[in-house]
């Protein structure tokens, strides 16, 4: 298993890099060309897997990865690797290389295999390798400038590689801050290959959703917490790229609430796992951050959108809604300014290396956590749902909240329990929590279109009326709190596997 953890580094940051006082003597150089190969159909690809043919000191060395994980950028793969004497894959060597691991082996036994691969993109960089060890950690660091081609189109590459060599992951994090406190990396969270097959693909950043957890039923507590937090981990830093480089308000959104489920996942673990008050203080800027940019965009792209404007913008609403339209890219360049800054570098890094090392700590199984810790979030739900009242929206926002901590804990814990119940209980949550969240969006559109007044005092007049319009819409429309009660009160928590 190869375990490797990527930075991303500004060009003119490299020289700063080539002499960094913790990497000592001078760095060995390489020249690496390496084609990659696959389908016209992409069965590599889609089966998760990668493979290489490249020169290295003219010796001609195949190499498939496979599978694994990404968490808080760590890269977790499988990998084989061996010499062979031409430029193009030996599938032969290479199934004796993976041995009797079945799964892989049949990504191999596909018809017609060998006769239909072919080298979609070639990466070419210049390496300089250094091997050294920190704090009993041996670790291999790469420098590798360069660019990735495809017919004829490029795109560069600038980037660190520290891969582990021996002992403890977690202090790939822990070398990775110390280079952070003189040089501005950033955590890369794909590779060369997915960069690669992005061009074969001429795919974009796409929002990137939160992907299914699934839990063994008889997992323990110190392995659950890391796969629970690099699952929201991966969810905030897939969408990292596209936040900064795009402008596609899905992929903030899906950002912030990857940040919601960290929060969420890191108070239910508090009484076991109690993250340090300064990393909980960096979480807790980075989702205001994210927050402030999505509550312009909701603002601009539904909730202006509930009131009609007049053909001849005699209601002054279609300047209205143009209003927010400069406020809500500022936002947005705010938040992607957040992301490419060392203070969120430093959150992702430190937290990898705080979960890795807490994780070993705990006892007892994750069923029996899970167990434990849903029905306290249950009950919690039900008190907050019997203090729901007409005047107290801050009443229903708190009902609001519980449900999504709720409904994120069960989500990660779904494999535990039954499936049919689950998804019936997941169900009610969801549209518990989309009910009361239409009535927070009105209240939150509230609030703006006040900044917005105190902003443009030649639009008051219409601003004011669309306030209203929102106002007497919450007051008219808002859900219907009994019901609610009564749904929650009839649901009864999934049933574990065991």
């Amino acid at each position: 298993m190869e375990v490797e953890l990527k930075l991303l580094l500004a060009p003119e940051h490299n020289e700063q890099l080539l002499h960094h006082p913790l990497l000592g003597a001078p760095a060995r150089v390489q020249q690496l060309a390496a084609r990659y190969f696959d389908t016209p159909d992409l069965h590599l690809l889609r089966h998760g897997a990668g493979l290489r043919v490249r020169k290295v000191d003219g010796v001609w060395i195949q190499t498939m990865k496979a599978g694994g994980s990404v968490q808080s950028g760590l890269h977790s793969r499988n990998e084989w690797e061996g010499p062979v004497d031409r430029a193009w894959p030996r599938l032969g060597k290479l199934r004796k290389l993976i041995g009797d691991d079945a799964q892989w082996l049949s990504v191999l036994d596909t018809p017609n295999l060998k006769d239909r691969l072919e080298p979609l993109f070639l990466v070419d960089v210049q390496r300089h390798l250094w091997e050294l060890e920190s704090e009993g950690n041996r670790i291999e660091v790469a420098l590798d400038v360069g660019h990735i081609e495809r017919k004829g189109q490029q795109v560069p590459v600038n980037e660190i590689e520290l891969e582990l060599k021996d002992d403890d992951p977690a202090g790939l994090y822990t070398f990775a801050l110390q280079l952070l406190e003189d040089i501005p990396v950033r955590i890369s969270n794909i590779n060369k290959a997915q960069r690669g097959y992005m061009l074969v693909r001429e795919t974009g950043y796409a929002p990137f959703c939160a992907q299914p957890l699934a839990l063994d039923a008889d997992i323990s507590l110190r392995e659950a917490l890391p796969a629970v937090l690099g699952n929201c981990l991966e969810h905030i830093q897939r969408n990292e790229t596209a936040v900064v480089d795009g402008n596609d308000p899905e992929t903030l959104h899906q950002m912030r609430v990857g940040v919601r489920r960290l929060r969420s996942a890191l108070k239910l673990f508090d009484a076991v796992a109690p993250c340090p008050p300064e990393l909980l203080e960096d979480v807790r800027w980075l989702g205001e951050q994210l927050g402030a940019a999505r509550d312009w965009d909701v603002l601009l792209a539904s909730t202006l959108s509930r009131i009609g404007t007049q053909p001849d913008g005699g209601n002054g609403m279609m300047a209205v809604q143009a209003l927010p339209l400069d406020t809500a890219q500022a936002k947005r360049r705010e938040a992607a300014q957040a992301v490419l800054s060392p203070r969120y570098t430093k959150l992702m890094l430190t937290m990898g290396a705080w979960m890795l090392q807490t994780a070993p700590l705990l006892d007892g199984t994750a069923a029996d956590f899970s167990r434990q810790t849903l029905q306290q979030l249950h009950k919690s739900l039900l008190k907050r749902a019997r203090r729901m009242r007409e005047d107290d929206p801050a009443s229903a926002h708190h009902t609001r909240i519980a449900a999504k901590r709720d409904r994120y804990a069960l989500e990660f814990f779904h494999g535990l329990h039954r499936a049919r119940s689950v998804r019936a209980y997941l169900k009610t949550l969801a549209e518990v929590q989309e009910e009361l969240g239409q009535h927070n969006d009105l209240a939150v559109a509230g609030h703006l279109l006040q900044t917005l007044a105190e902003r443009h005092p030649e639009s008051a007049g219409a601003i004011q009326f669309a306030r209203g319009y929102l106002m007497a819409q919450q007051a008219t429309q808002s859900a219907d709190l009994d019901d609610i009660r009564d749904r929650l009160r009839a649901l009864r928590l999934p049933p574990s596997k065991h």
